[in-house]
């Protein structure tokens, strides 16, 4: 009676542990556990099996029982990856078929030994780690569960997964060639999307009355290298609304402004010139002045929001173009961990069944079904970013199959585009494992550390890192030189990047620091620059004429003519036809317009163009001349020479003059002209009101035509 009651208490045991194991309640641990398609279920138990498989409703059609084992020491997986794993590798499979994708994402978390959690400088070292059937992939894991100390992150795909751990090597292997790809299949993007900036630049400087062209140039040109694609991932990292985004380019615009002023006296001059007369700026103006460029960027940060509308009064539409923009490249951007999957099974670079795909290559149709649930979701977000842009709470049929095409069409375009670039790869990641590497070593990559908060994730640090790094180079006008030996160029400017970030938006220090450190120049007291006071042109003859020739000139500030006609009757020595009468030569000449200021020591550069229409037959030297040439600070009278004006050099040349002349062609059957682009370096001045003048000098026949533009000195 006792075996029997034992046999029966045994065999409910066995039958309550079955019906554990396939009840899909989240705490089965390892064996199968039964999701129900519409409810979902969770596999595991963070404490007791140290990992969960969260399925949600929807991922699978059906009921479907999931199977979580551990990967068996003997397998090549385990084998291959064991020195690394952080957390018990295991198996996920669903019942009646090798190869797994999702129509909703699973979320995967795996809980670290606490005697074996990262510190701030391995923190982004632990991994997920996927089998691909040759090796553990990285899958960057979610960086605000990691620092509550669980790897966690979603796929669309089952496999075997365990946490694992980068060496420094891997870390800047895979970094390097995350930016890679991202450079190599962007580059077209950010042009477009760089665009959409310029005209949110354009709409800020045009509210505070900001029109001084040159300074409009240096700081569009400053916003630029501060990444336009960070403005993509900053969208789709964190869903940004449009007042977020205007807060973000505001801020980019401010830095600019603020950096270039700091940097170049004549923007100075424009920018506080300009903001003298916007009622709300004047603080700004001053504080710019002043050198106080942390104030000076509060205050036109806080103009923002009236300028660009984001404040509460309705956004400028080209900041609303800008986000449609940026979102689009985020949302079709090479980014993401499931697009690389299925490029590499779609080219047949991954084994059979990886990434729970089960085609053959080159197989479009078969790619895009099975790509399920991740698909959906990318045409799911353009169809969101539409309404947005168009104002609609719902798409009709026609929109809705119209954007299911677009999103197509772009996915297999991409996939086209990056299998050009492949063989790029290699190279470019070479390139930047250099950069990572010097951050790294920088502490730049650092949780919590040098700005690196624990909520930001790895692919927005590296891009604002390679913005800062950019704007730094443009202080120094690209020279890397400027940052020693070669050897040592990339440390010094991690380290720079390193101080930019520690003095904030106090420029000023960051300034001063950079010419401690030799990369800049030290400021020179007393210096100032030239600035542009008037233009004006020599008295000369309009026209002349005897029995022979007629002739004309014009012009004035970079315009030029000087025609003559031949009227006579007769020929002269290599004259190729009886007679030369009517024939005629009509010169132009074009030269570029000064700068507005210039510094002392800057080079003035002019490009000179002539050019001339001649009759069909032509024996007689008719031509005209170009030069151009700056006189000796305080010259009396530009017009006249004393023989010390220094003409401007051809700047492909040093050892030629940079003029220009139209002279007849060998046939006698036309006029050759040319241009040329000439510089000279500016002098310095030293008192308020010292003058020098730019000349621009056309010559025919035997007159002159000078344009001369009259710079003042002023004294900072």
């Amino acid at each position: 009676m006792k075996r029997k009651i034992l046999s029966l208490l045994l065999a409910v045991a066995m039958l309550l542990s079955l019906m554990a194991g396939l009840s899909g309640c989240g705490k089965s641990g390892f064996g199968s556990t039964l999701i129900v398609g519409d409810k979902g279920g969770v596999i595991g138990d963070l404490k007791k099996d140290g990992w969960t498989v969260s399925i949600p409703a929807g991922a699978f059609e059906q009921d479907v029982k999931v199977t979580v084992d551990k990967v068996a020491d003997s397998t090549e997986a385990y084998i291959n990856g064991k020195a690394a794993f952080l957390t018990t590798p295991i198996e996920i499979k669903a019942e009646g078929t090798e190869s797994v994708r999702l129509d909703e994402p699973a979320r995967i978390s795996m809980k670290l030994d606490e005697k074996n959690l990262p510190d701030n400088s391995t923190f982004d070292q632990y991994v997920m780690s996927y089998w691909t059937g040759d090796e553990w992939e990285v899958i960057i894991p979610d960086p605000v569960e990691l620092s509550k100390g669980y790897l966690t992150f979603e796929t669309w795909h089952f496999s075997s997964y365990s946490g694992k751990k980068m060496t420094d090597d891997e870390q800047v292997r895979e970094y390097a060639r995350d930016l890679a790809i991202d450079d190599l299949t962007n580059q077209a993007k950010n042009e477009a999307l760089k665009e959409k900036l310029t005209a949110v630049v354009d709409d800020y400087l045009n509210g505070l009355s900001i029109y001084d062209q040159e300074a409009r140039n240096e700081i569009i040109s400053r916003v630029w290298a501060s990444s336009s694609m960070d403005i993509a991932v900053f969208l789709t990292e964190n869903g940004a609304s449009t007042a977020e985004l205007g807060y973000k380019v505001t801020d980019m615009i401010v830095e600019s402004t603020v950096d270039v002023c700091a940097e170049n006296p004549l923007v100075l001059e424009a920018v506080s010139t300009a903001l003298d007369s916007v009622g709300d700026a004047a603080e700004a103006s001053v504080a710019l002045y002043d050198g106080n460029y942390r104030k000076a960027a509060s205050e036109l940060t806080a103009l923002g929001a009236t300028v660009l509308g984001y404040g509460g009064v309705g956004a400028v539409k080209s900041l609303v173009d800008l986000g449609a923009a940026a979102v689009e490249q985020g949302i079709m951007a090479w980014k993401d961990y499931e697009e690389e999957c299925a490029y590499k099974v779609f080219y047949g670079l991954a084994k059979g069944n990886a990434y729970g795909y089960k085609i053959n290559a080159g197989d479009w149709e078969t790619l895009i079904t099975q790509m399920g649930g991740y698909y959906h979701q990318i045409v799911r977000e353009r169809k969101d970013e539409y309404k947005r842009i168009s104002g609609k709470d719902t798409l009709s049929d026609d929109e809705q199959r119209m954007i299911e095409r677009q999103v197509e069409s772009d996915l297999k375009k991409k996939f086209e585009e990056r299998a050009k670039i492949d063989s790029k790869i290699d190279a470019k990641q070479a390139e930047y494992e250099i950069l990572v590497k010097a951050f790294k070593d920088a502490g730049l990559l650092t949780r919590t550390e040098n700005g690196f908060k624990e909520d930001m994730t790895v692919n927005r640090r590296l891009h604002s890192l390679l913005a800062i790094r950019g704007n730094i180079l443009n202080i120094v006008g690209g020279d890397m030189s400027k940052f020693g030996r070669e050897k040592n160029r990339e440390e010094n400017l991690a380290y720079a990047i390193k101080m930019w970030i520690g003095y904030g938006k106090d420029r000023a220090k960051f300034y001063d620091w950079m010419r401690e450190m030799g990369y800049l120049e030290k400021q020179k007291e007393g210096t100032g620059y030239w600035k542009l006071v008037r233009s004006f042109t020599n008295k000369y003859e309009t026209s002349a004429s005897d029995e022979n020739y007629v002739e004309t000139w014009s012009g004035g500030n970079g315009s030029y003519t000087y025609n003559c006609k031949f009227i006579g009757n007769h020929w002269y020595t290599a004259s190729t036809h009886d007679d030369c009468h009517g024939e005629f030569v009509n010169n132009t000449g074009t030269s570029s317009i000064p700068n507005s200021r210039y510094a002392g020591g800057e080079q003035a550069q002019l490009t000179l163009t002539v050019s001339a229409a001649t009759s069909s037959n032509i024996c007689f030297h008719l031509g005209a001349h170009l030069t151009s040439c700056i006189t000796p600070v305080n010259h009396d009278d530009p017009f006249v020479n004393y023989g010390t004006n220094m003409y401007m050099q051809n700047i492909d040349d040093e050892s030629a003059r940079g003029d220009v002349r139209t002279y007849k062609n060998d046939t006698n059957t036309g006029y050759i002209g040319g241009s040329v682009t000439s510089g000279v370096a500016m002098p310095m001045g030293y008192e308020d009101g010292d003058k020098v003048y730019i000349l621009i000098i056309f010559t025919g026949g035997n007159n002159e035509i000078k344009t001369a533009y009259e710079y003042e000195w002023v004294k900072k």
